[in-house]
């Protein structure tokens, strides 16, 4: 049985509008290397080509299904762990 999981990237410094990429998969170390090699998502190929940095900051169990819930939460910043040391006083 294959364990899936629901990873979250930091853009450094913010590509355009965005700071994150949240997916998923089963074999985590091969797509963050796709996404940093450039052949992995769009926005993550874009980001890399203009000289950004992604940075994993958080991973979960789960596959697409937990995935797509938390996209419908359209709030990654309140997910990633830079960000929240960023709201910090």
């Amino acid at each position: 049985m294959t364990t899936n999981t629901i990873y979250l990237l930091h853009i450094q410094p913010a590509y355009k509008h965005a700071r994150h990429y949240l997916g998923s998969t089963s074999d985590l170390t091969a797509r963050l290397a796709a996404h940093r090699s450039g052949t992995g998502s769009p926005l993550c190929r874009a980001a890399v080509e203009a000289g950004n940095a992604l940075i994993l900051v958080r991973t979960w169990k789960g596959g697409r299904i937990e995935e797509r819930k938390l996209h419908r939460r359209k709030n990654s910043p309140a997910l990633c762990p830079l960000c929240q040391q960023e709201t910090k006083p």
